[in-house]
């Protein structure tokens, strides 16, 4: 993970892990756009609007200490645990060749199964699933011929930083105090 900015490289993560478990799925990042992305060809997700709140761990956000020999340095450790939600926006068309509505209510169970039981699955990348809140599937107003629902994704990750130190090999003297 990108620690410099947590948003953005862990929707980069969960897009990626996304499109591992649904590969007949579009995955994008923004918003769905009417020029590009329309008319569907196949289902769409979009990750979008991305908020965070931070939470602090230990004493100071301290981790730990550790020794590099090579660099003759102390590199500390702090961290603050990110919750992070993002909205997922699931599109289908209203063709009963997509699946339609069905379609959309379809992917959400499966997105709720993922959470509740693969909650660790990124848990290599620091994130873990939280929760996930599923949305009503509903025509679009703008009459695209498409169905869509806005669902919420939750997520816990540790966003960490390292500190280091040069260590100084001896004190040396240079008169009296």
């Amino acid at each position: 993970m990108d620690h410099n900015s947590p948003l953005i490289s862990c929707k980069n993560d969960i897009k990626a892990f996304l499109e591992s478990k649904f590969d007949y799925i579009d995955i994008k990042k923004s918003y769905i756009n009417e020029k590009r992305d329309l008319p569907l060809k196949k289902t769409l997700i979009t990750i979008s609007r991305g908020k965070a709140s931070v939470n602090t761990i230990a004493f100071s956000n301290y981790l730990s200490d550790q020794y590099d020999e090579e660099n003759n340095e102390i590199v500390e450790t702090q961290a603050k645990q990110l919750t992070i939600y993002y909205d997922l926006h699931i599109w289908n068309s209203t063709s009963p060749k997509l699946g339609g509505e069905e379609e959309i209510e379809r992917i959400q169970e499966q997105l709720q199964s993922i959470v509740e039981f693969e909650s660790n699955a990124m848990a290599d990348k620091g994130i873990t699933f939280f929760s996930f809140q599923e949305g009503t599937a509903v025509e679009d107003p703008d009459d695209n011929n498409l169905f869509h629902s806005r669902c919420t994704l939750e997520i816990k990750v540790l966003w960490k930083k390292e500190f280091r130190f040069e260590v100084m090999d001896e004190i040396v003297s240079h008169g009296e105090i």
